[in-house]
């Protein structure tokens, strides 16, 4: 029979065994929440090379989709929301009497044949103009839109890419104006503003810091560690490759490449590693 004595000597051993395992898998997990710390949080979070691609890359249709309706204009940004695009990049400037238009040239030359220039016109003006006349009679009411049309539409619906387009004829408040309408429709974390000129992002940033921000360039980008006031870079095609998206994700910024069409340039982009694909077939590298 076991004496009283050695009972408790045995309870002390296997306590003691219990207490040796209990640091060994505490410092075991500490060791692999160590490791796992040293991962790039954008290795953990996505792997956009393989398998699976379209699931952790999001789909950007260029002026909405234009090649269901007239780029820039209501049924276009319509035909986005309905194919499924995550989000729409439009273009945003300023009439005459200051009202923020979605219009991607400085005339109206291109889109409907007359040599007016988009400053020098008051919205009241431009709203007389059907912008889709060469689209024939199935766009004939089609008008240029605000801002203020396509937030409203677009609320809760699809985020928007606002692509900042600068000239000498804008008011000082542009920029102000455009953070402002923004935020009085709620809509701060579903808009990105993105922009070639890095001043641009700079108001934005003095304005709302928490705004998203994006940097445009058809030129290599040095060093992006110095573009503080861009969250992210909106690159041409030919300057996507997995050493500018590497350095750019260390940064803690997502890459969206510009304009991707075809498959030759979805597969660049996807080996890259790239985040987001503005493209003027949404539908078309959605179903690829």
């Amino acid at each position: 029979m076991m004496r009283k004595v050695d009972i408790v000597r045995n309870v002390s051993i296997v306590r003691s065994v219990n207490i040796i395992r209990k640091r060994h898998m505490a410092a075991a997990l500490l060791g692999a929440v160590l490791i796992v710390s040293m991962i790039p949080v954008r290795v953990l979070a996505k792997d956009r090379t393989g398998e699976g691609w379209r699931d952790k890359v999001e789909i950007t249709a260029h002026r909405g989709d234009n090649t269901q309706a007239p780029e820039n204009t209501m049924p276009a940004f319509k035909a986005a929301v309905e194919n499924g695009a995550d989000w729409i990049e439009l273009d945003v400037t300023q009439t005459k009497d200051g009202v923020l238009v979605i219009f991607h040239d400085a005339d109206l030359m291109r889109m409907t044949g007359k040599p007016d220039k988009i400053w020098d016109m008051s919205y009241e003006e431009l709203s007389q103009i059907n912008t889709a006349s060469h689209w024939g009679p199935f766009f004939k009411d089609t008008r240029i839109p605000t801002l203020e049309e396509v937030l409203d539409y677009c609320k809760d619906k699809i985020k928007l890419n606002i692509e900042v387009k600068v000239n000498d004829h804008q008011t000082q408040d542009f920029i102000a104006r455009l953070v402002g309408l923004i935020q009085d429709k709620g809509m701060a974390g579903q808009c990105m503003i993105t922009s070639f000129d890095y001043h641009s992002l700079q108001a934005v940033k003095q304005l709302a810091p928490a705004l998203e921000t994006g940097f445009i360039s058809s030129k290599a980008i040095e060093q992006p560690e110095a573009f503080t006031s861009a969250d992210n870079f909106v690159l041409s095609i030919d300057l996507i490759n997995p050493e500018t998206v590497s350095r750019i994700h260390s940064l803690g910024k997502e890459v969206i490449a510009w304009t991707v069409n075809d498959a030759y340039s979805v597969d660049k982009c996807r080996k890259a590693g790239a985040d987001n694909l503005i493209t003027d077939k949404p539908r078309k590298i959605m179903e690829d």
